[in-house]
C-alpha cells in the first residue's frame, strides 16, 4: 500500500508540536485583490511534507478577537488539479510504486508457502481479502481528503468520555505488531542468507532492524528509494513474466476462485493470508498520516486557514483530488492483487508438484528456485536484491508509520507530551523498543514464516475494530458541507460486509484452532 512520503523528513529533525507548521509555497495562484497591509506577499517556505505526523487541531479554532475579526485576510485561490489523461498517468506514478512497496511479506511468504502446500486451494482468498479490505483504506483516505485531518482525530472524538479506548486499542495493537516486524526482518534475512552464508539467518535479521533504524535517524532515506524502487518493480516484473511461462491453462485455477473451507492443517495459513493481504488494517491510519504531511486535498487548505488566509477554492478542488484518488488508489489495488496471485500460483506450478515448502533459513532458497528454474541461475541476484528491498522496505516502512501512530496516541493520551523534546523521545523510544523486542523474537522463534502467520493472524483479529472505527469517522464527523463527498449507500454496506466478514472470519478460526480442542 502507500508508503510515507518520505519518512527522513520526520528522523532528521525533531517533531513539532501542534502550534506550528510548515508554510507551503504558494505558487502565483493569489486574488487580484490589492492587500497593502497584508505585509509580506504570501507564506514562505517549501512544498516539501512536514516531518512527524502533526496532529492538526480541529478547524473550529474558537471565536477571533475583535481585532483579529477586523484584521485584513490575505487571499489565496488554489486551483483545481486537471484529470485528463496526462493528469492521470502523473498521479499514477505514486500509486503503481506503492502497489510495488506493498508487495511484502503477504506476496513473498504467504503467497508462495500457499501454493506450496496446497495448489490453488487458498487461492480465492487472495481477491476476496481485497475486496473485503477495500473500503478500511478508502475510507480513511477519503476522511483526510475531505476533513483535511488526520482520521485518528474522529478515533479520539470517538473515545471522549469513553475512556479514550480507541486510542488505547491502537497503542496495543502497535506494541502487538512487535511480531510482525520481527517476521519481515526474519524474511529479509532469509533472502540476505540465501545469497550471503556467512552470517547466520539471526544476525541478519537484527541487522535488517537496525539498518532500517539507522536510516530513519540519519534522515537517508532519498538516497536508496530510488534503488529499492527499481529493485521491487524489476522484482515484480520478474514474477509476472515467470507466471506468464509457468502458468497452467486458466481453467485450471480459475475455478478455484470459488470460496471453499481451509484445508485440514491449513487454519493458520488460511488467517494470516487475510490478515496480511493487501496489507494490515492498520495501515489505513498510517496512510491518513501520510496524507497530512503531504497536505492533499482539504489538508492544505486548513493549514491556511489557521495561518489566517482566505482560501479561495476553484470549481471541483476537491473532487478533481478524489477523483484522481481513487484512479490512483485502484490502479495499484490491481496491480497488486494480481502480483499476489501470480505469486501463489507460481509457487503451485512449481513448488507443489515436488513437495518442496519454503521455511526456515531454506525460505529465500526455496523462493528464488522458482526463477532459477525458470530463467536460468542469472536470474538469483535479480530475485535476492528485489526481495530484500522489497522486504527491507516494508520493515523501514511499518517502523516509520507505526512509530507516528504510538507517539500520536501518547501524546492525545497525555496532552503535556505534545511538545516537540517529548514526541521525538516517544517516536524514537518506541522503535528502540521494537529493535529490543523483535531481536528477542527473533532468537527466541527463528522461523521466518511461523513468524509472519502468527503476527499475519494477530493483524486479522484487530482489523475488524479498525474497520469499524474507519466507518463511524466517516458517518460521525462528515457535516452537511461534506455531503457531496460521502460514500454511497452501496460503498457503506460494502464497508460493513468487509467488517462482518473479517470478524465472521476471526471467530471461525478461533472457534476451529483454540474454543473446539478446549471443549471437544
Amino acid at each position: 500500500m502507500t508508503p510515507p512520503p518520505d519518512p527522513s523528513e520526520h528522523a532528521g529533525t525533531e517533531p513539532r508540536s501542534e502550534k506550528t507548521y510548515d508554510r507551503p509555497h504558494i505558487p502565483a495562484q493569489r486574488s487580484t485583490e490589492p492587500d497593502t497591509s497584508a505585509g509580506p506577499s504570501g507564506p514562505t517556505g517549501t512544498d516539501q511534507p512536514p516531518g512527524p505526523a502533526d496532529r492538526p487541531p480541529p478547524a473550529d479554532t474558537g471565536t477571533p478577537s475583535p481585532a483579529e475579526a477586523d484584521a485584513p485576510r490575505r487571499s489565496i485561490r488554489l486551483e483545481a488539479p486537471g484529470t485528463g489523461v496526462r493528469d492521470t498517468w502523473r498521479a499514477m506514478g505514486p500509486g503503481i510504486a506503492a502497489a510495488m512497496t506493498g508487495i511484502g511479506a503477504s506476496h513473498i511468504m504467504h503467497g508462495p508457502t500457499a501454493g506450496a502446500q496446497y495448489g490453488y486451494v487458498l487461492l480465492w482468498v487472495i481477491p476476496f481479502a481485497y475486496l473485503l479490505k477495500y473500503c478500511a483504506f478508502e475510507f480513511a483516505h477519503r476522511y483526510t481528503l475531505v476533513r483535511g485531518e488526520s482520521i485518528m482525530e474522529a478515533y479520539e472524538r470517538t473515545g471522549k468520555g469513553r475512556g479514550n479506548w480507541p486510542l488505547w486499542y491502537l497503542g496495543f495493537q502497535s506494541l502487538a505488531n512487535t511480531f510482525g516486524i520481527a517476521g519481515r526482518a526474519l524474511g529479509a534475512a532469509a533472502m540476505l542468507w540465501a545469497a550471503f552464508p556467512f552470517l547466520p539467518l539471526t544476525a541478519w535479521a537484527v541487522l535488517v532492524l537496525l539498518s532500517s533504524v539507522a536510516v530513519l535517524w540519519a534522515g537517508k532515506y532519498k538516497a536508496l528509494e530510488l534503488a529499492v524502487k527499481i529493485a521491487i518493480i524489476v522484482f515484480a516484473a520478474c514474477v509476472l513474466l515467470a507466471f506468464v511461462l509457468q502458468s497452467p491453462p486458466p481453467g485450471e485455477y480459475l475455478t478455484r476462485l470459488a470460496p471453499t473451507l481451509p484445508p485440514v492443517g491449513a487454519l493458520l495459513l488460511f488467517g494470516a493470508m487475510w490478515g496480511y493481504f493487501p496489507t494490515t488494517v492498520e495501515v489505513a491510519p498510517m496512510q491518513s498520516n501520510w496524507a497530512v504531511d503531504k497536505k492533499s486535498g482539504m489538508v492544505r487548505v486548513r493549514e491556511l486557514e489557521r495561518e489566517g488566509y482566505r482560501v479561495d477554492l476553484a470549481p471541483n478542488y476537491l473532487r478533481n483530488h478524489l477523483k484522481l484518488f481513487k484512479r490512483d488508489m485502484n490502479i495499484s489495488y490491481v496491480i497488486s492483487m494480481i502480483t499476489g496471485m501470480a505469486f501463489l500460483i507460481v509457487g503451485a506450478v512449481v513448488l507443489n508438484p515436488r513437495g518442496i515448502v519454503p521455511e526456515s533459513s531454506e525460505m529465500g532458497l526455496t523462493i528464488a528456485s522458482i526463477y532459477t528454474e525458470t530463467f536460468g541461475v542469472w536470474i538469483f541476484p535479480v530475485i535476492i536484491a528485489g526481495g530484500v528491498a522489497a522486504l527491507w522496505s516494508t520493515v523501514f516502512t511499518y517502523f516509520d508509520g507505526q512509530a507516528r501512530i504510538f507517539e500520536e496516541v501518547c501524546v492525545r493520551l497525555h496532552r503535556a507530551w505534545d511538545t516537540p523534546g517529548i514526541r521525538a523521545f516517544i517516536y524514537r523510544g518506541f522503535q528502540i523498543l521494537w529493535v529490543v523486542a523483535g531481536t528477542a523474537i527473533i532468537f527466541g522463534l527463528p522461523e521466518p514464516i511461523l513468524v509472519v502467520q502468527i503476527a499475519s493472524f494477530l493483524a486479522l483479529l484487530f482489523s475488524p475494530v479498525l474497520y469499524w472505527l474507519n466507518i463511524k469517522a466517516i458517518k460521525d464527523n462528515f457535516t452537511s458541507e461534506d455531503a457531496p463527498f460521502l460514500p454511497s449507500r452501496f460503498m457503506f454496506a460494502w464497508a460493513w460486509t468487509g467488517v462482518a466478514g473479517l470478524l465472521g472470519i476471526s471467530c471461525y478460526i478461533l472457534y476451529l484452532e483454540y474454543l473446539q480442542p478446549l471443549f471437544g
